[in-house]
């Protein structure tokens, strides 16, 4: 996968996207570019600042976003649990990574359970509906 820093383009995957709430697509992306944003929360703050600041341009985010997030972001890896484990005894590339993540996610929302906030949460400074 390209990155901004070397000029690459990035490729959106919309598989995940559905006909649900649109607070999940938003969390599918912060979920998705936080993990490949792997240890550099300041290229993940500056992407999250510039995509919400994009998305709520065409639609407003909801009064609340920020405590909202969180949970959409967690629903989000939940649904990858599902998939995951739905998918594992069929599909030899995600044996591969699935394992791995599941142990991610889980250590995840251990550590949530005992009051981290959970990877990828977003507290947005930008402009919200009053």
């Amino acid at each position: 996968m390209a990155t901004l820093s070397d000029g690459g383009v990035g490729v959106i995957d919309f598989d995940d996207c559905g006909t649900g709430s649109f607070l999940l697509d938003i969390a599918t992306v912060l979920s998705s570019v936080y993990r490949a944003a792997g240890g550099e929360p300041e290229a993940y703050a500056a992407f999250a600042d510039a995509y919400l600041a994009g998305y709520s341009r065409l639609r407003p985010l909801p009064k609340g976003f920020n405590d909202l997030v969180e949970a959409y972001v967690l629903l989000r890896d939940t649904i990858i649990l599902n998939f995951v484990t739905a998918a594992v005894p069929a599909n030899a590339a995600v044996t591969e990574w699935g394992p791995r993540r599941i142990a991610g996610i889980l250590a995840s929302m251990a550590e949530h359970l005992e009051g981290q906030p959970y990877p990828g949460t977003i507290r947005w400074q930008g402009a919200h509906p009053q």
